[in-house]
């Protein structure tokens, strides 16, 4: 037995170092200069250095490009989230043939690629003006989280007892009062699931923005990012400080939010 979990604790470290190894290699190009690099391109850094931080605060617009993915990232996510809550509540309390088609159909648009619907979103932003604003990225990502968002909801009010929503109506309480004061606590966990998974695609999302989001004062980060590294390609070191700014938010986000996703999963353990 003690065997077998230590073969299991080096096969999980094996795969976590190849993992993390691109995220070192960032953070070690980042702390060092060109002529460090050339020496020794794996080797640490003889001393901490945060110049190519500093230059690249002050060269790249990091501080609006922050901004930018903050407010594209935040609004998503909650349209998002209000969406598939109520969607999910009512195709799992209604189950009538009428919701189960619309179940479906919100399960048909994750089957079509977005590389297929990419030039017709581009020239249906362009005919509406949706370019160029956060307003018309903002409904673009809200459509298509909705879509893996409902799944989730669904599966979840599924498992939970009709029972307890009986009672409360018994007691005086309405359908939007039963959802908000009753289901929307039990629905917790599965919102975690769902904020995390949307707000990591949609803060490292490159292709939407470069679609979207032409304009400088626009730029979310991974786009800022791109033109960055274009117009300072020649300093390698100066363009992974960059991307490590742009990556220590997002981790930061991630492992807070990591306990609630392994709450959801062991809740949707106990019910299943």
């Amino acid at each position: 037995m003690r065997s077998t979990r230590l073969l299991v604790f080096i096969a999980v470290a094996a795969v976590a170092a190849v993992f993390l190894f691109p995220l070192y290699v960032a953070v070690l190009m980042a702390l060092k200069s060109a002529k460090q690099t050339f020496d020794s391109f794996y080797a640490l850094p003889p001393s901490l250095d945060l110049a190519n931080f500093v230059h690249a605060w002050d060269t790249s617009k990091y501080p609006t490009a922050f901004l930018n993915s903050v407010i594209i990232t935040v609004l998503s996510v909650l349209l998002i989230l209000i969406i598939s809550a109520l969607s999910g509540y009512a195709i799992a309390r209604g189950n009538k043939p009428l919701y189960n088609f619309f179940f479906l159909l919100f399960l048909s648009g994750m089957m079509v690629p977005f590389q297929v619907t990419m030039l017709p979103l581009y020239q249906l932003g362009k005919s509406l003006d949706m370019l160029n604003n956060y307003w018309g990225i903002i409904v673009i990502y809200g459509g298509f989280g909705v879509q893996s968002g409902v799944l989730f909801f669904t599966g979840f009010v599924r498992g939970i007892s009709r029972e307890i929503e009986e009672a409360a109506r018994i007691d005086g309480c309405s359908t939007p009062g039963i959802f908000i004061r009753i289901v929307m606590p039990l629905l917790k966990p599965v919102t975690a699931t769902v904020l995390v998974l949307n707000a990591l695609y949609i803060w490292n999302d490159f292709l939407l923005p470069l679609l979207y989001l032409q304009s400088k004062d626009f730029r979310t980060i991974p786009l800022q990012q791109y033109f960055f590294f274009g117009q300072y390609s020649s300093d390698l070191n100066l363009a992974f400080a960059y991307a490590v700014m742009g990556l220590i938010p997002i981790i930061v986000f991630f492992l807070f939010m990591q306990r609630f996703i392994i709450k959801g999963i062991a809740a949707g353990a106990i019910k299943g």
